[in-house]
């Protein structure tokens, strides 16, 4: 066998090994409690806003990075803003995380939609998330329906 067969079969035995351990990188999976916690600060004197931690599971055999994330979150049929995330994040595998989101709705209108903040709301969101493994990178599309009870405070 000449070198560059041997060459050849290292490299095909490498890459089989390879091909053979990547599996389709599966979305993480929301793990939102049932009341949700809702921090109420001010980001400006005259402006405020919410910040809730976002709970998911990796249910991949690998850990990945999380780099960003762009979201539309909504509460019942009320826009409470787009958000972009741009915080990174080492996740191990099988292991939840918490991705902190911060939005800054039009409180205005927000009390003028009769939403009862004190029962269970609808809250959704949809949009994409960056995460990478190694040198891969990858954006999948992700989202959420559920409902929650809103533990709101004042900070």
């Amino acid at each position: 066998m000449t070198v560059t067969q041997k060459l050849q079969l290292l490299l095909t035995f490498i890459m089989g090994i390879f091909l053979s351990g990547c599996t389709v990188f599966q979305t993480p999976e929301p793990r939102l409690p049932k009341k949700l916690a809702v921090r109420i600060f001010n980001i400006t004197p005259q402006r405020a806003a919410l910040k809730i931690e976002g709970i998911y599971y990796n249910p991949n055999n690998f850990g990945f990075t999380f780099k960003s994330g762009d979201l539309e979150l909504m509460l019942d049929t009320f826009l409470l803003g787009k958000v972009h995330i741009d915080t990174m994040i080492n996740v191990p595998a099988h292991a939840l995380f918490t991705v902190p989101v911060t939005v800054a709705p039009d409180f205005n209108k927000l009390g003028q939609t009769g939403i009862n903040l004190e029962d269970s709301v609808h809250i959704s969101f949809k949009g994409t998330m960056k995460g990478s493994v190694g040198w891969f990178s990858k954006t999948i599309h992700i989202a959420y329906d559920g409902r929650h009870y809103l533990d709101l405070q004042m900070n």
